[in-house]
């Protein structure tokens, strides 16, 4: 009889722990489905903004002047109101942080637990002078964390995205990071330092950059930190390095995920995780992390 009750007991238990299983299984898999169609949505906006900005290429105005050495255009504002007003259709209850809007975004983002990440346009200088390194970079996080990220580079027709736990691609086939191995045979994509920091900060970040040019085989800087980062994410870089030490969190958040999506490994070598609003980047594949972690 004992016998008896203890097999039935374990039957249950069995039952009991398939039956749990089945059913994380199914939240999963409805979980999944309605990221990919989170996923499908930034997508489709990434490519309306950058058409919009496809238009506007080469006939910007100079709107607003953010500081010594930055500004924002009619185009960043345009296609940023695009962004911001598909979202908050679809999406009415997300906070949002847009890179020209993001003084005001601030508050309302870090209380929701869902937050689109925005930069309507990565890469303002180079699009303004005509330089075709530019991009539209959106991201999806909650909590903090980046769960989906699209990047857009109309000019070259590139869509890079991905979604957690679903790998990342460029239009639609999936991408993984290089294998090199030996920090002399990296080229690596740099964002070179910035002069108007402080004196000593800017001495030193030179001082820095130009010693690890003498560790890589071939260094380019193309001034567009999201679409620096799928570069890295798709093989063609083995590394970006942020010798800026002041790019946002709008350049990173989709670029973060589309990496980390692809094998690779992204960290802020300043701050203990990505943080609103600066970062200073370092992606690379793991083989090489260590190695340029000692370059910055």
């Amino acid at each position: 009889m004992n016998l008896i009750k203890t097999q039935d007991f374990a039957l249950r238990q069995a039952q009991d722990f398939a039956l749990r299983q089945a059913q994380d299984f199914a939240l999963r898999q409805t979980q999944d489905f309605a990221l990919r169609q989170t996923q499908d949505f930034a997508e489709s906006l990434a490519r309306k903004a950058g058409e919009l900005l496809l238009k506007k290429f080469g006939k910007t105005k100079i709107v607003t002047q953010k500081g010594v050495a930055d500004f924002a255009t009619d185009a960043d504002l345009a296609s940023e109101k695009l962004i911001i007003r598909e979202i908050r259709k679809h999406f009415p209850d997300d906070g949002i942080i847009a890179e020209e809007t993001a003084s005001n975004c601030q508050k309302a983002t870090f209380a929701n637990v869902a937050s689109w990440v925005i930069d309507p346009l990565d890469g303002t200088k180079n699009f303004h002078f005509g330089i075709p390194f530019w991009c539209v970079s959106i991201a999806l996080q909650r909590e903090g964390e980046s769960v989906v990220g699209v990047v857009f580079a109309p000019l070259v027709n590139q869509l890079f995205s991905a979604r957690k736990g679903g790998g990342a691609t460029l239009n639609g086939k999936k991408i993984r990071v290089s294998e090199t191995a030996k920090l002399a045979d990296s080229l690596v994509v740099v964002e070179i330092p910035r002069r108007h920091t402080s004196g000593k900060r800017f001495e030193k970040d030179v001082a820095t950059f130009t010693d690890s040019l003498k560790k890589v085989r071939r260094v380019r800087a193309f001034a567009a930190a999201a679409y620096d980062l799928c570069l890295v994410a798709r093989g063609a870089v083995d590394g970006y390095l942020d010798f800026s030490r002041s790019t946002k969190i709008w350049d990173a958040a989709a670029g973060e995920l589309i990496v980390r999506e692809a094998g690779g490994m992204i960290t802020d070598v300043t701050l203990p995780d990505f943080k609103f609003p600066n970062v200073s980047v370092l992606a690379s594949n793991a083989k090489l992390h260590a190695q340029f972690k000692k370059l910055l």
